[in-house]
């Protein structure tokens, strides 16, 4: 798209993060690909790259360039003056803080030098940094999930916990985090929606994971049954177990596996999975940052005591066939 053309970009609406709004953004640069970068809302802290796939769904074209074009000058002032305003209130807050701080150090160095004159001592010594008996800061103890930090514009993928969508996991987009993140998914969508409007949800952190990483070469070599995976379906990853070999070879070589829902997802049915459908079981260690395998995880869970307790979107339910 050409450089100054104004085109349409889907945000999260200010104030309410789960409504999104259509705002007039400025294409900046064309890159390879097919692909633009453009000034989202006349913020020119948000620039942002789009595609021919993302159409329809991340930006959209407009038309009436002359009237488009109003729209982002106005944008852009706009966000020109709350980025001054910003500004001024981040200059005066540091000002405010190096007076206090000038105030503080003028008293103490009083309060040392009256100690100094009793004691025939100097100032006083800087405070030394607290640590544990590890030798560095507290950490959490075992089995306490640190929930990920997530930012705008991050890929990310959400554990289903609605009925029908138990033991599913579904990417989308970050809009926005905070205490809750606000996510964009890629193939959900609003019920009744006529455009197929993508569905957007406030979440607690700890029902995100990032994108997991690409399997390494030969990760079936050592394939067992009951060996956690994940079958592509229904535009989502769903977890299921590696039963056989469909031809009762090597699995590693194979094209296509039987494997079944895990727990009691599809009722435990078998089924029939190309092997380009299937990916590893995942478990993402927020603690550690790190990526492991499903079984690997519960197997290291903590078992609890004999006194403890007892172990709507749109779009179709899952059935038991495979993508």
């Amino acid at each position: 798209r050409g450089g100054g053309e104004v085109v349409e970009v889907e945000v999260a609406e200010e104030g309410a993060p789960d409504r999104t709004v259509w705002s007039p953004s400025e294409v900046r640069e064309s890159v390879p690909g097919g692909r633009f970068k453009a000034c989202v809302n006349g913020d020119e802290d948000f620039i942002e790259e789009f595609g021919l796939e993302d159409e329809g769904r991340e930006w959209r074209k407009v038309e009436d360039q002359a009237s488009a074009k109003k729209a982002y000058a106005a944008a852009h002032a706009l966000a020109k003056r709350k980025a001054a305003a910003e500004k001024a209130a981040e200059k005066a807050a540091a000002e405010a803080a190096a007076r206090t701080a000038a105030a503080g150090a003028d008293k103490g160095e009083g309060k040392a030098g009256r100690k100094g004159e009793s004691k025939g001592e100097g100032g006083p010594k800087p405070k030394k940094r607290k640590v544990t008996a590890s030798g560095g800061a507290p950490r959490p103890p075992p089995g306490v999930v640190v929930s990920h930090r997530y930012a705008f514009g991050m890929a990310v993928e959400v554990a289903g916990e609605d009925e029908g969508f138990e033991r599913s996991w579904y990417s989308g987009e970050v809009l926005k985090a905070a205490a809750k993140v606000t996510v964009r998914y890629d193939a959900l969508f609003e019920e009744d929606s006529d455009a197929k409007r993508p569905l957007t949800e406030t979440l607690e952190p700890g029902r995100l994971r990032p994108l997991p990483p690409k399997a390494q070469e030969g990760w079936l070599r050592k394939a067992k049954a009951g060996l956690p995976l994940e079958l592509k379906h229904d535009g989502g990853w769903w977890q299921v177990e590696f039963v056989s070999v469909a031809d009762g070879g090597d699995a590693e070589t194979a094209t296509q596996l039987l494997v079944r829902g895990a727990g009691e997802l599809w009722g435990g049915a078998e089924i029939l999975a190309d092997v380009s459908s299937l990916r590893p079981g995942w478990h993402f260690n927020a603690a550690s940052q790190s990526w492991g395998s499903r079984g690997a995880a519960a197997a290291a869970a903590p078992k609890k005591s004999r006194s403890g307790s007892k172990s709507r979107r749109s779009g179709a339910r899952p059935d038991k066939g495979a993508a």
